[in-house]
């Protein structure tokens, strides 16, 4: 069992970091109560398009539905790139992109399977590796900052006990060596790459990430609102817009961009659905 905080060598990241400006204006912090809320407090004019702050130690991180995110000093991955994209459209595919860039590069890492799980999950096999959260604020209708925060588990492997069983260091999984600052550099290389392939409306992204996510194309339940609706439909993945596609059983489709929704594959124990 791997015990005990690492130190984070910034160094050893810039030299691993083959970027053009993602990740090139960065800051590492010892500890924080969010990088999310960090880089929200830095005027609009000073920021930069590509900014990216690690924390070694994320006090206040937190998920999706304001739920915390558990993160031991020094054991993990805590960081948020922030940016300025020129118009407000598809930026709910922009997350599940980057999570789908940091997939890839787990999978590097990795003997199980990695998927991406909706709205912003990543799991490796059927526990719970990491997330992604998004946030915006905007000026009139168009985005001021997106700001992407990731969570991921490297090294810790001592969980609340509610949590035992649904949750996976990437320690746990991996044969490899592994190195905070390696793999921090290397998910902002693959994920620079997605973010121009997502700005330049790339139309085959979308069929790359759903391809990738928990339940597609199988016949699968919704959960909208914490209610479990009765009836099955057929998960196709999400859209351009990263709208959620599912068949009904009259073969209508029907598209979701509400992040209340989740989906219940048949290998899922709804009880288990958070």
């Amino acid at each position: 069992m791997i015990m005990g905080s690492r130190p984070f060598h910034t160094e050893q990241f810039k030299e691993n970091l083959k970027t053009k400006w993602l990740g090139r204006t960065f800051h590492f912090i010892e500890e924080v109560g969010s990088t999310n809320s960090y880089l929200k407090r830095i005027p609009e004019n000073e920021l930069t398009h590509g900014e990216v702050v690690v924390a070694n130690h994320q006090t206040e991180g937190r998920g999706q539905h304001q739920k915390k995110w558990i993160a031991d000093p020094g054991l993990n991955l805590t960081f948020t790139a922030a940016f300025k994209p020129g118009k407000a459209d598809r930026l709910s595919l922009l997350t599940l992109a980057f999570a789908y860039g940091v997939l890839t590069v787990l999978r590097r890492y990795t003997y199980e399977a990695v998927f991406l799980k909706w709205p912003n999950d990543l799991y490796v096999g059927s526990k719970k590796i990491g997330g992604v959260l998004t946030e915006c604020t905007f000026l009139g209708v168009r985005p001021e900052r997106t700001l992407i925060g990731v969570g991921l588990n490297i090294f810790q492997e001592n969980f609340p006990k509610e949590l035992e069983g649904e949750v996976a260091a990437l320690c746990q999984v991996s044969s490899k060596e592994i190195h905070r600052e390696q793999l921090l550099a290397e998910v902002l290389n693959a994920c620079e790459m997605i973010y121009e392939n997502w700005a330049a409306g790339d139309s085959e992204l979308h069929k790359s990430i759903s391809r990738n996510l928990i339940g597609y194309g199988e016949w699968v339940r919704l959960k909208i609102d914490n209610e479990l609706l009765d009836d099955r439909y057929k998960f196709l993945g999400v859209n351009e817009k990263g709208e959620l596609l599912v068949l009904n059983n009259n073969l209508e489709l029907n598209t979701y961009s509400h992040e209340q929704i989740r989906i219940i594959s048949g290998s899922e124990s709804i009880s288990k659905i958070r």
